[in-house]
């Protein structure tokens, strides 16, 4: 990367946007673990701490029943949000459509099983009939409402990734806060007992979805509904199949991940209550209410990742990318670090927030405790990783993680744990299973790109962006910046054999939009940057500039500028007519201007 009159790329727009983006995220997911959290807290005071394990022994039908929404929504999220970022506005909106009719679809199917299957499964998980009898309703009602949570679902991750994780982190809270209310009411009011449980979470996805009304009235929304059948921008005939299998691809990791998780969960469960017995299971039951405390704390941080990372990686902004991983990871390790030292100094209170407060099932719930958060650290990193890759669209790596962390290694971990050192070693096995999982997925990362299969660049695949062919930079929003931006430019074009009537006409376009973000873009002095990234690629030179000013569509004031030919304004109709093609997006809430110029055709002129 060259850089030119002491300038280069920062930061500063890429930490602007997590710090923006960072409160909805961690908003969203505390709403929506503290909730899981929460519900056991509730029933296991109310109801008992059997009524608690039976919550945990129904997790595999749970997951079985939400993997369809979850694999559609991170999935086509990710996969929509790479759209976004080339561009590509009808694949965006084909990936949405595709998802919440599919979605539905295989939910309603899974609905019209509830008057048949619930009774089988409960008695199959539970291993005895006093488990049984509180499993049965609680998975029969989740059945039933499987069509409510998948929607909110599937809506709540495409609304992340359409500049409005403002409305996805609602749907969560308002969800999640009725639920915690309908809890107590059905639980201690009404004696609804685990159905009434089960009933509170449906109704209040129900009522989370009130935010899709106002994202649907949003003058900034970019997904569009639509039939799926008109052509794509790349001149294929797009179909809901296509779509749904774009989404379902992209969701490998998501789906795995859950299927795992279900099948993980019934292994150590079932060997759990039925070796070790029901109090054993409800102190796991806690260890495993310890790992959504762990998730509540970094999975909003990390959920950055698919929202931020997706467009960045569409636009090929890989030190953007960069910026974004090193701070995320910096953000997640600090907070895990704290969770940490309370799991180890105070897990009496842990306990009893889920009704464990004396003899000796509170001893042993304590020793269980600080051993199982010493998986946090480790947890952590496997957890960014999954998310990442499949972000960037390397869904078999991140399906390698999913696959060895959810079910491949910490099955035989926690099992062989279990019979040799009881409950206690099963809890020692999560540690070590994640840290062995983290190993195993480097030396598969290693040995992929070494043979091909992975794109080389390091732990984050990305290109390394050669000299002769990139300038990426950065420069503070005043008008000197940009004469010298332009400066920069122009002596970059020199290096590297451009000829001087297309420099000129690149440095014009640049100084153009430049110079109209720092005089209209921002209000008052108040310090920003813009970022520039200039590359040439595939016979083409190609522009593209960011800012987080107020939104301006250049390809929308046309008209304006032609009534006022002596507007400042009006140099961009001339760029637009000079350029081989001029495209605006506003994604992440920020202006991206991407103009390109054939080289062919300046060459020819």
């Amino acid at each position: 990367m060259k850089k030119g009159n002491g300038m280069e790329r920062n930061a500063f727009l890429i930490n602007k946007k997590i710090h923006q983006y960072i409160l909805p995220g961690v908003l969203m997911t505390v709403a929506m673990q503290l909730g899981n959290v929460v519900d056991g807290m509730i029933v296991g005071n109310l109801l008992g701490s059997d009524a608690m394990a039976a919550i945990e022994l129904s997790m595999p039908v749970l997951l079985l029943l939400q993997m369809p929404a979850l694999t559609l929504a991170m999935g086509g999220a990710a996969k929509a949000a790479v759209f976004l970022g080339k561009r590509k506005l009808k694949e965006a909106g084909g990936i949405f459509t595709a998802s919440l009719t599919a979605g539905a679809v295989l939910s309603i199917l899974f609905a019209l099983l509830t008057p048949f299957l619930p009774g089988h499964l409960a008695y199959a998980l539970a291993g005895n009939e006093q488990m049984g009898a509180l499993v049965e309703p609680y998975i029969a009602v989740n059945f039933g409402g499987i069509p409510v949570l998948t929607i909110a679902i599937i809506f709540c991750y495409f609304m992340n990734a359409d500049n409005h994780p403002q409305l996805g982190s609602a749907l969560f809270m308002i969800a999640n806060g009725v639920n915690l209310v309908l809890d107590l009411l059905f639980i201690k009011v009404f004696h609804m007992g685990m159905a009434g449980s089960a009933l509170s979470t449906v109704i209040g996805y129900l009522a989370g979805m009130v935010t899709v009304v106002f994202y649907f009235r949003s003058k900034n929304r970019m997904l569009k509904l639509s039939g799926c059948a008109e052509r794509t921008e790349d001149g294929e005939k797009g179909s809901l199949l296509i779509y749904v299998k774009m989404a379902a691809g992209a969701g490998i990791p998501s789906a795995a991940f859950t299927l795992m998780s279900a099948l993980k969960s019934v292994m150590i469960n079932s060997a759990v209550v039925r070796f070790l017995g029901n109090d054993a299971m409800a102190v796991y039951s806690v260890c495993a209410n310890g790992v959504l405390i762990a998730e509540l704390c970094v999975g909003g941080v990390i959920g950055l990742i698919p929202g931020i990372a997706g467009i960045l990686y569409g636009e090929r902004d890989y030190y953007g990318i960069r910026a974004l991983c090193k701070r995320v990871l910096a953000y997640s390790y600090f907070t895990i670090g704290v969770l940490l030292l309370l799991f180890l100094l105070f897990p009496h209170w842990i306990a009893g927030l889920f009704g464990i407060t004396g003899g000796e099932m509170l001893g042993m719930c304590m020793w269980a405790l600080r051993i199982f958060a010493f998986s946090f650290p480790f947890y952590v990193y496997n957890k960014f990783l999954m998310s990442y890759y499949q972000t960037i669209l390397q869904p078999g790596l991140s399906t390698v993680i999913t696959v060895l962390q959810g079910f491949g290694v910490v099955v035989p971990f926690t099992l062989a744990g279990m019979f040799w050192m009881g409950l206690l070693g099963a809890c020692g096995a999560a540690a070590v299973s994640e840290a062995f999982t983290i190993l195993l997925s480097v030396l598969c990362r290693m040995w992929g790109q070494r043979t091909g299969r992975f794109p080389s660049g390091g732990r984050y695949m990305l290109p390394k962006i050669k000299e002769e062919v990139c300038l990426d930079f950065s420069i503070e929003n005043q008008l000197e910046d940009v004469i010298k931006l332009r400066d920069a430019l122009l002596c970059f074009c020199a290096e590297n054999h451009i000829g001087e009537k297309d420099a000129k006409l690149i440095g014009l376009a640049l100084e153009e939009i430049c110079a109209n973000i720092v005089r209209y873009g921002y209000a008052g002095d108040k310090k920003n940057f813009i970022d520039i990234g200039f590359t040439i690629q595939d016979g083409s030179y190609i522009l593209r500039v960011r800012d987080d000013g107020i939104p301006f569509n250049p390809l929308e004031y046309e008209t304006d500028t032609e009534e006022d030919p002596g507007l400042a304004l009006g140099g961009i109709a001339l760029i637009r007519k000079i350029m081989s093609d001029f495209q605006y997006m506003r994604v992440l809430n920020m202006n991206n201007t991407i103009m390109e110029l054939k080289i062919e055709r300046t060459q020819g002129g």
